[in-house]
């Protein structure tokens, strides 16, 4: 495990050791299961994650509580449709944030920096960072019909599709035999499409 990666994985599990952590604070929204949510995100560690309850949970914290309040989370929601946007996060106070979706769930993300763990939700996926490091699980790489990935510099590693690519302007495109969309761009940093 990188230097960088054992850095996130503390923050996540252990941000007391980093100093005083205030308490997490919360948003939720109720949202159906099979809709469509779209995901703005300014910089920070992120982790999207499924849960089998029928509602978006947006759960932020920082290592100060100035710097947690600082922050602005917004659900917005029609129907089966819903936008989670979450600005005016801290640049140095190890911002951090889990965003809870229902399980079956089509996903388009934009972020400007940061990590991006997204953990394995079912349906499309449509994901672009400016810069840092994207996770993907693809625990069920049948599940999806085309699928592309690309970097302008960095690294492609998706193991989930037989690809590992490396350098400038490095990407990959495919056809495969599932009903789901994946597409993961950024333009400086790493992908990872891990099964």
């Amino acid at each position: 495990m990188s230097v960088r990666k054992v850095f996130v994985f503390l923050l996540f599990t252990a941000s007391g050791l980093m100093g005083q952590a205030s308490s997490p604070a919360v948003t939720e929204e109720p949202f159906v299961s099979g809709g469509s949510l779209r995901v703005r995100l300014e910089s920070g560690a992120y982790v999207i994650q499924p849960t089998d309850a029928e509602k978006i949970v947006v759960t932020v914290s920082a290592d100060t509580h100035d710097a947690e309040r600082q922050a602005q989370v917004v659900i917005q929601r029609h129907r089966s449709d819903a936008t989670v946007t979450v600005r005016n996060t801290p640049d140095r106070h190890h911002f951090r944030a889990v965003i809870e979706v229902p399980r079956r769930t089509d996903l388009q993300v934009r972020m400007t920096a940061g990590d991006l763990h997204v953990r394995p939700i079912e349906g499309s996926k449509d994901v672009e960072l400016n810069a840092g490091e994207l996770v993907i699980e693809v625990p069920k790489p049948e599940e999806y019909g085309h699928r592309d990935a690309g970097v302008w510099a960095g690294s492609v590693e998706a193991a989930a599709f037989d690809v590992s690519k490396g350098g400038l302007f490095r990407s990959f495109d495919q056809p495969g035999p599932g009903r789901y969309r994946l597409h993961a761009h950024v333009l400086s940093g790493e992908i990872q499409l891990q099964r």
